[in-house]
Formats: C-alpha cells, structure tokens, sequence
C-alpha cells in the first residue's frame, strides 16, 4: 500500500480517537466504582461471606450497630478486626467500629462493663453485649438478643435481708445489674408484704439469698407462682432456708449443712485462692448456661444441693455446676486446720453447687381431660444455686462470674433461642506427603530443576559459539 499524506492523517486520526475512547472508557469505569460496588467471594465454602441466617437477621435490625473492642493497640489485630466487621458492614453500612485500649482507658471499660481485655461490646441503641470472641454465631446470637422486642421485667424479691441489684456495697449486686440493664433486662424491686401478688407479666423471680425468715403467705404465694408455671432464680447461702423449706420440698432438692471447702491446695495457688471455703469451678456440664464459659467460676461461702426427688412430678433435674472430687461440705469450724470428718456429718464431694429444673407447661387443653392432648406452649425453668457471693459487686468480676450471671438470666428468661451456623473451612487445606514423594519433589526442586537450567544455558551458550 501507497503512504500518502491523506493516509498519514487517517492513521494519526485513528489513532487519536482509539486514545479518547479508551480513556473515556477508563474514566467511566472509574467513575462507576464510585456509584456501584461488586465483590466476589471465591474461596472454598464462601469463608469470607456472612452465612444467609446472619444476612436475614442484619436485614431484620433497625438502627445502628456500634462495635467496640477493648484491645492493646496492636496494628496487625486491629486490621483482623477490621476484616472481620466489613463483612457486616457490607449488608448493613450503619456498623460502625470503634477502638477502645482498656489500659489507656480503665473509666470507659468499667463504664461499659467490661472486666478484660479482648472483649468486644456490641451495642443497639440503649442496649449492649459483651462478646469474648469474634465468631459469626456469637455475634449473630448478641445482635439476636439486642434486635428482641418486649419488655424483661425481673423480679428481685425484697424484705428480707436479700441481696439489692441497685447496692453499690460490696454485699450488693449494683454491678451485675447495670451490666443486665444494658442488655435491656428491667430490674424491680418486689415486697410480697406490699403486694400480695407476684406480677404476670415478669419473666421470672428472683429470690437473693434472704437473711431473716419469710412469712407463710409469702412462701405460700411463692410455691403457688412455681405450680403456676413460673421461672425462678434461687440463690441460697449456707444456714437456714427461711421459711422456704416448702419450696425445696416442692423441687425435690435438699440443701446439705455446712460449707463447701476445697481441698486442691495446688489449683487454689494457680488460682491465687487462699481460703479453702472459695471453691472454684472449672469443669462444666453440657448446659446452656455453662456453655459458653471460657474460665472457672469461683463461689465464696457455698453449700452442696442434693437431689432427693419426691417433689412435684414432671421435673427434669440437671447439674450445672460440680465441685471437684477433693472437696466436701464442711460441717464444722473453717478456721486452723480444716479435715473431713464424715463422723461429724462431713459429706465428701463431687457436689453440686447449682442445679437446673425443666419441665414443660401445661396448656389449657392438657388441663381438661376431655380435650385432646397439645403440644406446651413453653418451658418452665428454675435454676438454683448454693451461693450468692459469686454476683455480689466483690466477686463478680472474678474469672466467669459475670458471665454465669449474664447467661443464667438469659436461660431464665428464654432468650436462649440461639442461631446455629456451622463453621466454614475450606477442604484440603493441607497436602499430606510420603516421605518418598517428599524427598522426590525436593529433589526436583533442589537439584534436578536447576542442573536443567544451567545444563540448557550452556547447550544454548556453546550453540551460539560454534555459529
């Protein structure tokens, strides 16, 4: 072909336009970033996507989530963390994260109820929880827990000597109550003397470890809230049972006399622990509320419950929490020297500290003999416990105690309807080698794969000499 000057042109034409569209085309992709957003996730099993339940519950919150982690100041563990959040904030962009160093910040940590380092508070609105880890059930089941509606209303029986959730001694509970007030739990006062009643509209009653005795109309009006199908929280300390014999009776457990000691000298002093009668706990039965426990609970000043039976019929009776094997209720001083002496009435352990009864509600058609049979409506629960130090201000902050707290009123409450979301993993993470097919790929690697390079180098070398 000719080169002309006209076809000179044409070419520095063809190309000028080819320079324009081009950039025009990368200006509009640029521009189109701006405005719409595509991501895609192909690793094995979709590892780095939120599972379809915790996109249908982000779906399903209004108003902004706040995250805040109490973490050193560490770069790499921030951007983890950071990772780990965008995923939500890709189906929900009001997540907000914020870093908060606990050592730096002491006052906002204890603002927020939060008692060591690494755990995360994720908050809605009024209400918030505390997380000790970043799993995506955790966070779906807190976020579950916050998103829930309706009022939980909590009975704190009061008169006698009982442990107050508004105290801020080292006997009260002002702690442990703030923590469940943030979790949208409405702590009240109630006087059986005032009135005679318990209120039907709370999820259930707790009686704190009462120091003087109860009337027979209150106990009476206690037993007839539990036939009916109420929830109860019992925390008792060693001594009398006040006038709540009855109730025990009704449940089918015996408190045993004395005091729990612990005779492991060598946990105690891991543990920090002096006194023998601060037993701790350590290992956990497969219960809701232990479930989740990531350290021991410790119980100042426990007794041992025994399960008798002969109560009401219907029970299903579970340990929670189980002292271990050298340990015995102590009948007798716990000053100098303490021994077991089964003599003296001494009970050796395994005991158990706390104990949980479930049994399924009577629906009005189970009432009436002529009707056909229903499925209940619900769950009764009562959970009792040999001890109520463990969530006075003074120890709740102790290893899991605030968390045995939180989640026994959780349970109680029935608001442990959680989300189950199978952990992702990715198939054939790792490659499994014979040592003979080890020492070959090595082999090739190490030896054969570069004498072939340099032989070839040299071949080509001694070629272009001869030429």
């Amino acid at each position: 072909m000719k080169v002309t000057q006209q076809s000179r042109r044409r070419v520095r034409l063809q190309n000028a336009i080819f320079v324009i569209l081009f950039v025009g085309i990368i200006g509009l992709l640029a521009w189109l970033t701006h405005g719409y957003k595509y991501e895609a996730d192909w690793t094995a099993g979709a590892r780095n996507t939120l599972s379809e339940a915790s996109r249908t519950l982000l779906g399903r919150v209004q108003g902004p989530l706040r995250i805040i982690a109490f973490v050193p100041d560490e770069q790499d563990l921030h951007q983890r963390i950071k990772e780990r959040i965008r995923q939500y904030q890709r189906y929900k962009p009001d997540v907000t994260l914020e870093f908060v160093n606990p050592d730096l910040d002491p006052q906002r940590a204890r603002e927020l109820g939060v008692t060591r380092t690494g755990q995360i508070v994720i908050q809605l609105g009024e209400r918030s929880e505390h997380l000790d880890d970043m799993t995506e059930q955790s966070v779906a089941n807190a976020i579950q827990r916050l998103s829930r509606a309706g009022e939980r209303i909590v009975a704190f029986l009061e008169g006698h000597g009982e442990r107050d959730p508004k105290d801020a001694t080292n006997q009260g509970m002002q702690q442990l109550g703030e923590v469940l007030g943030r979790a949208g739990f409405d702590l009240q006062p109630l006087s059986l003397i005032r009135s005679p009643q318990i209120p039907s509209n709370i999820r259930f009653l707790v009686i704190a470890a009462p120091s003087s005795d109860l009337l027979p109309g209150e106990v009476a009006v206690i037993r007839d809230y539990v036939k009916s199908g109420g929830n109860l929280l019992w925390l008792q300390e060693p001594g009398p049972l006040h006038g709540l014999e009855p109730l025990a009776r009704d449940l089918g457990i015996h408190f045993l006399d004395g005091t729990i000691v612990d005779a492991n000298a060598d946990l105690r002093m891991v543990l920090g622990i002096e006194h023998p009668a601060v037993v701790p706990v350590i290992d956990f039965r497969a219960h809701p509320v232990t479930r989740d426990l990531s350290s021991q609970v410790v119980f100042p000043i426990a007794r041992g419950i025994q399960v008798v039976g002969g109560g009401e019929s219907g029970w299903t009776v579970e340990p929670m929490l189980v002292t271990l094997s050298r340990t015995w209720s102590e009948t007798g001083s716990l000053q100098g020297d303490v021994q077991f002496e089964p003599e003296k009435g001494d009970v050796l352990g395994p005991l158990n500290i706390g104990v949980s009864l479930r049994r399924p509600e009577e629906t009005p058609q189970e009432k009436k003999a002529d009707t056909e049979t229903a499925a209940p409506a619900r769950e009764q629960r009562i959970a009792v416990i040999g001890d109520s130090d463990f969530l006075a201000n003074s120890f709740v902050g102790v290893g899991s105690n605030l968390d045995l707290g939180n989640n026994l009123f959780n349970w109680l409450a029935e608001d442990d309807q959680l989300i189950s979301i199978r952990p992702k993993s990715a198939p054939d993470t790792e490659l499994e080698l014979s040592n003979t097919a080890a020492i070959v790929i090595g082999a090739g690697f190490l030896v054969v794969l570069p004498v072939g390079l340099i032989a070839a180098g040299l071949t080509i070398w001694l070629r272009r000499r001869k030429r």
